[in-house]
């Protein structure tokens, strides 16, 4: 078995200035001076004299931990919480309270699993201490006691004296046990937890041992067992609730992350839609117009004519008489495009055997040699051109930079 060692000095450590004080950032600090103040021997931690075991955590003390704090987590644990509230001048009653309820056997029994074999999931324990002590260090006042019993809805217990029988005003601690109940805000319809008192304790005086503590607090937990049971089903209930809603916001985020990019890409294709729009309307109109500047075809059998027959990918065909030294290379290509709908930019005419090839070439360019007359290009009287799409290579790291992009815009 693990030996323990006991401890009533505070948590010491050396400060910028090298001088040695108690850490104000140890949780159990609080602990340890609460339990000096009262010649209570604390167990520590095997591997560190300045720290208590990890189960102790389970101990609060209002200077640390509010109760409403304490109510929620509680809540949210399903634990019922043991309260022990004093105020000051009663050293007595909070050694022999504080003795039992800081005693390894009590530490103990309040981080037992309270349905046994039959809980599932982490495994919580059965009870949450809070303590609310007037003689503990940055004390509460009395005003903020009278709040707290207020909150509980809880009085100190009356004593009787025996020789006139009659009650005394209330004046000792309160020793309780409280059921953290999920209940419905009227004015807010929010959730909060409200304390529900199942047992109070008379304290004349407090459980004088850890076995009378553990005794009392064992008799309340199997009492009321169902609402441990309750705690535990609402505890899932809960759980899985925060895991759907954290699942609903991210689905939402997704979703307007979508439709965001449903948006982008919806006005992205209007605008090229009205973009092709104009260039189709463009494009009729210079159509138009090359039909019209075609020069009329001459007569059959005249000097110097030429006959162009046209082959299409489709396997249509067409034909026509030019003049050859007074038809230019582009005039053949505006005749596919006013006549056919083929854009001369995007077609080239190359001769059946591929040995000549020809694309339009715009009246700037400064290769003035690409538009030449037929004669100069060396075409017979009846030459045969062939009609090809020209097809536009992409950039293989132009196509890997813009899937890497959509990759990224969709991530």
């Amino acid at each position: 078995r693990k030996r323990e060692r006991y401890t009533t000095r505070p948590t010491e450590v050396v400060c910028n200035g090298g001088g040695m004080e108690p850490s104000s950032h140890s949780k159990h600090a609080a602990l340890f001076d609460l339990a000096q103040r009262y010649n209570i021997n604390l167990p520590t931690d095997n591997n560190n004299d300045n720290t208590l075991p990890k189960k102790y955590d389970s101990i609060l003390l209002n200077s640390q931990t509010p109760l409403s704090t304490a109510l929620q987590k509680s809540n949210s644990d399903a634990r019922f919480l043991i309260c022990y509230i004093s105020k000051t001048n009663q050293k007595k009653a909070d050694s022999i309270a504080l003795s039992s309820l800081f005693s390894p056997e009590v530490v103990k029994l309040i981080n037992r699993r309270p349905l046994g074999k039959k809980q599932s999931g982490d495994g919580t324990g059965s009870y949450y201490v809070w303590i609310m002590n007037g003689d503990d260090n940055g004390a509460p006042t009395s005003k903020e006691i009278d709040l707290a019993m207020k909150r509980l809805k809880v009085k100190p217990p009356t004593s009787s004296s025996s020789s006139k029988k009659k009650k005394k005003k209330g004046d000792g601690p309160i020793l309780a046990i409280f059921y953290p109940a999920t209940t419905i805000d009227p004015s807010s319809g929010k959730l909060k937890v409200t304390p529900r008192l199942l047992a109070q304790h008379h304290c004349h005086p407090p459980p004088s041992s850890p076995e009378v503590m553990m005794n009392w607090a064992n008799t309340i937990r199997k009492r009321h067992i169902r609402e441990f049971a309750k705690l535990q089903h609402d505890r899932k209930e809960m759980q899985l609730l925060r895991e759907r809603t954290e699942g609903y916001k991210e689905s939402m985020k997704e979703d307007m992350a979508r439709e965001e990019r449903e948006e982008r890409e919806l006005q992205a294709k209007k605008e090229a839609e009205e973009k092709e729009r104009l260039r189709l309307e463009q494009l009729e109109e210079r159509r138009q117009e090359l039909l019209e500047g075609l020069p009329e075809e001459p007569e059959v059998g005249s000097e110097g004519v030429i006959t162009i027959a046209l082959r299409f990918g489709d396997g249509s065909r067409d034909q026509r008489r030019f003049v050859a030294e007074e038809t230019v290379v582009n005039d053949l290509l505006n005749w596919v495009d006013a006549m056919h709908g083929m854009e001369r930019e995007k077609i080239e005419l190359s001769t059946m055997n591929g040995s000549k090839t020809f694309v339009y070439v715009e009246e700037d360019d400064e290769e003035e040699s690409g538009n030449v007359t037929l004669a100069e290009a060396g075409l017979g009287k009846m030459t045969a051109l062939r009609v090809t799409e020209i097809v536009e290579e992409v950039d293989n790291e132009e196509e890997e930079d813009e899937s890497e992009s959509s990759e990224e815009e969709e991530e």
